[in-house]
């Protein structure tokens, strides 16, 4: 598994913890407000993730 790819499922396990935490902590009328924040990290996972399965095909 190459770097990039350690990196995009570490930002994406990341947000997964994160949000199950903040799920059985937080009432729900915040709950909407707390989640943004992880969902910025799997969203740069999965950009890191994309550039690297990018990267691959074009050095093919």
């Amino acid at each position: 598994m190459s770097q990039k790819n350690k990196i995009s499922w570490l930002f994406i396990f990341s947000e997964l913890i994160a949000a199950i935490s903040l799920t059985l902590v937080l009432p729900e009328e915040k709950l909407i407000i707390a989640l943004s924040s992880p969902s910025a990290l799997i969203g740069a996972g999965l950009a890191q993730w994309s550039s690297s399965s990018e990267s691959k095909e074009e050095d093919k």
